[in-house]
């Protein structure tokens, strides 16, 4: 990404056109969008700053999301499957009903004061949605 672009605060518009020609989503901001529903399967969103964001439903498969801020999103039912996201900032982020299956959350910053490791770690592991008992059949 080009140091002009950089400076350019992506709205909803802007990530959907966007999407249409690359995946590359790389240092983009993407602060306070409201962004619910967009499939960012295999994007490139490395230290994208997604702070504030509505990313409710979104689909993250298979996306690098290496030192990415989702700082205070609302990530509910957002599907991480695949997604890396070593070194991200999820502090405050709403992961309800998120699943983790297989992302790599190493360094990550997580929001443990408001959702257990533990059920954090089973979504990884076996793809439950975060903070559902027995929630049926995973996507």
């Amino acid at each position: 990404m080009k140091e002009s672009e950089k400076l350019i605060t992506y709205s909803r518009k802007d990530v959907i056109d966007r999407l249409a020609e690359t995946r590359d989503f790389e240092d983009a901001d993407m602060r306070k969008a409201n962004l619910a529903k967009i499939d960012f399967s295999n994007c490139n969103l490395k230290n994208a700053n997604m702070a504030y964001s509505n990313l409710k439903d979104c689909i993250f498969r298979n996306a690098d999301l290496t030192g990415a801020s989702l700082w205070n999103s609302s990530c509910e039912g957002a599907n991480f499957t695949g997604a890396n996201l070593e070194e991200a900032d999820l502090d405050y982020a709403k992961l309800r009903g998120a699943i983790l299956f297989k992302a790599n959350i190493r360094r990550a910053s997580l929001p443990i004061e408001t959702i257990s490791r533990q059920d954090i770690n089973d979504s990884v592991k076996t793809g439950k949605p975060i903070g559902q008992i027995n929630s049926g059949m995973y996507r």
